[in-house]
C-alpha cells in the first residue's frame, strides 16, 4: 500500500470508528431476526439470508445454552443476550471424520427445531495446521486426505439445508503456509464442494478491516489476495472480523474495497457478512488490552462499565438488515451495507476464552451489562 493509500485509509478508520454507534440510534426491531424474517434490501433483493428465519441452536454443542438454562434471575437475563440470539458454531478437527455428517445432521436439526426452511450457520475450521502452527509446516499427505474426507462429510450433512458457511476463521494465515499452494488449494476444494450444495452460502474469511497479512496491516489487495487464491470464484463472497474487534463501519468500507478489486479481476460480483458480536466498543487490534497482564489479544478484556473503552462487548445483533438506519452507521456506510453486506453475523465468540473454549460466564455478564445494545425481546411474535 502506498503512502496516500495508508493516509486515506488512516483517516476513514478513524472517521468510521468516532461514528458509531450513533447514541440516538442504539436500538433494535421489536422482533430480530431469529423471530421474524427480514426483507432484503433493494439494492440487494437476492440476499440469501433474508426472507428467512435464523435458528437458534440449543444444544449440548454449544457452550453457552447449558449456563443459560441453569441460570436465573438477572444472569439469566444477561447470559440470554448471547444465547438466545443466533451463533456460528465452529467445527474443526477435534470432530473426528467418520462423525462430522452425524454431527452437523443433530446440530441441524435442534436449529431449526422442525422448521426446515430455517438458516442455519456453521465456521470451517478444519485446516490443519492453522493460525501460528501453519508459519511452520505445510499439511502431511495424511492431513490433506483427512481433510477432504471431513469436508465431504460435512457436505453431506448439511445436504439442502439453507446453510451459512463461514470457511476458515482467521484467513490471513495463508500467509503463513511454507506451501501455501497446497493450503490454498484445500481451501479451494472446501469452498467448491460446499458452494456446490444447493442451498449453501459460503463466506471464506478474508481478516479484517485491519488485517490481511500479520505484520502488514491492513491493503485490501492483499485480503481480496487470500480470496482469489481459496476459490471465492465459487463462493457467495467473504467474511470479515471473526476474531478482531473493528467497528462495522470501518469493516463495511473496507469490504466495499475488496468487492471492487475482486470484479476488476474477473471474480463477478460479490458479497459478504461481517462479525458483530464483539465490537459494540470498536477497537483496532494495536489498541486490545488483554484480560490478564501478558495475556492474549483474542482474550481481550470486558467492560466493565458503559464508559469503558478499549475492551470487548457485545456489538450489533445479527441481522439481514445491516443497512438500517437504527444502527447509526454514517449514510455512505449504508448505501454500501445495503449493495453489499448480505449480513452482520456473530461468527466471533468473545465469551469464549480466547475466542475458543470454554465459556467464561463472568466475560458474558459484563459485556451483557455493557453492550450499547438492548437484549432481545422474548415472547411470540403476533401473526
Amino acid at each position: 500500500m502506498n503512502k496516500l493509500a495508508a493516509l486515506l485509509f488512516a483517516v476513514l478508520m478513524i472517521g468510521a470508528l468516532a461514528a458509531e454507534p450513533a447514541a440516538a440510534a442504539r436500538s433494535t426491531p421489536r422482533w430480530e431476526v431469529w423471530q421474524v424474517p427480514e426483507k432484503p434490501a433493494r439494492a440487494n433483493p437476492h440476499n440469501p439470508l433474508a426472507n428467512r428465519l435464523w435458528g437458534v441452536y440449543d444444544g449440548p454443542q454449544d457452550q453457552v445454552w447449558a449456563p443459560y438454562l441453569s441460570a436465573s434471575g438477572t444472569t439469566k437475563h444477561l447470559i440470554g443476550k448471547v444465547a438466545l440470539r443466533p451463533r456460528t458454531k465452529w467445527y474443526g478437527s477435534f470432530v473426528p471424520d467418520a462423525l462430522i455428517e452425524d454431527t452437523v445432521r443433530s446440530y441441524i436439526a435442534a436449529s431449526q427445531d422442525g422448521d426446515p426452511s430455517k438458516l442455519v450457520q456453521l465456521a470451517v475450521f478444519r485446516m490443519a495446521p492453522w493460525e501460528h502452527e501453519a508459519c511452520n509446516r505445510p499439511p502431511s499427505q495424511a492431513e490433506r486426505t483427512s481433510y477432504r474426507a471431513w469436508i465431504k462429510g460435512l457436505a453431506r450433512g448439511i445436504a439442502e439445508t439453507p446453510t451459512l458457511v463461514v470457511m476458515q476463521p482467521d484467513g490471513p494465515f495463508l500467509w503463513c503456509a511454507p506451501n501455501r499452494t497446497v493450503t490454498a488449494k484445500l481451501l479451494t476444494f472446501a469452498t467448491k464442494t460446499l458452494s456446490a450444495l444447493k442451498r449453501t452460502s459460503v463466506y471464506i474469511d478474508a481478516g479484517a478491516a485491519d488485517w490481511c497479512e500479520n505484520e502488514k496491516g491492513h491493503d485490501p489487495e492483499r485480503c481480496a489476495a487470500i480470496l482469489k487464491r481459496t476459490g471465492i470464484r465459487h463462493a457467495r463472497g467473504f467474511a470479515l472480523d471473526s476474531t478482531h474487534y473493528n467497528s462495522a463501519s470501518s469493516n463495511i468500507r473496507h469490504g466495499a474495497a475488496i468487492v471492487r478489486i475482486l470484479k476488476r479481476d474477473g471474480f463477478g460480483s460479490k458479497h459478504f457478512i461481517v462479525d458483530t458480536a464483539q465490537n459494540g466498543r470498536p477497537m483496532t487490534w494495536g489498541e486490545v488490552i488483554p484480560s490478564t497482564p501478558g495475556g492474549l489479544k483474542n482474550d481481550a478484556r470486558t467492560c466493565s462499565t458503559q464508559k469503558m473503552r478499549r475492551c470487548v462487548t457485545l456489538g450489533i445483533p445479527p441481522t439481514a438488515q445491516p443497512g438500517a438506519a437504527r444502527y447509526g452507521m454514517p449514510r455512505d456506510v449504508r448505501h454500501l451495507a445495503d449493495a453489499l453486506v448480505d449480513g452482520f453475523v456473530w461468527f466471533g465468540r468473545p465469551w469464549l476464552h480466547n475466542q475458543a473454549d470454554p465459556f467464561v460466564a463472568q466475560r458474558a455478564l459484563d459485556m451483557g451489562r455493557t453492550t450499547p445494545w438492548p437484549g432481545p425481546r422474548t415472547g411470540t411474535p403476533a401473526g
